[in-house]
């Protein structure tokens, strides 16, 4: 792991009722966590070939781009790919050229997934 988390919010509890009265209690995650794991798993491959300080700055460049995904969608016509290019563009010098697009396809995949799934969606509770 590169940094630790802190917790930015609480994680939310809802209470729903079920068809035969039951209630049920779900306990939300921390999306920002979350993503921070997420970061450091998309460069965890490379991460011996980089600095602390590189590999941090990567991380937190990887973290707001999901943070920014989160809250506001993506148009079809987004080009993941350049964004990771543009997001891990400060790394490649010291990445064969293997390694630099592996970890771009990586993030772009992940940014991918996250954009088409509903985790940036906030719930309407």
């Amino acid at each position: 792991m590169v940094t630790a988390v802190a917790p930015v919010t609480a994680a939310a509890t809802v209470t729903a009722g079920t068809p035969e009265g039951r209630k049920v209690v779900r306990a939300g995650f921390n999306m920002q966590a979350e993503i921070a794991k997420l970061a450091e798993r998309i460069v965890e491959p490379v991460a011996a070939n980089l600095a602390m300080q590189e590999l941090e700055h990567v991380v937190e460049r990887i973290r707001g781009a999901f943070e920014q995904f989160a809250k506001r969608r993506t148009t079809a016509d987004t080009d993941f790919e350049n964004i990771a290019v543009n997001i891990l563009e400060p790394v490649q010098p010291r990445l064969s050229e293997a390694e630099f697009m592996r970890i771009v396809d990586r993030l772009r995949g992940a940014m991918v997934g996250f954009c088409q799934s509903d985790w940036g969606q906030s719930p309407a509770y």
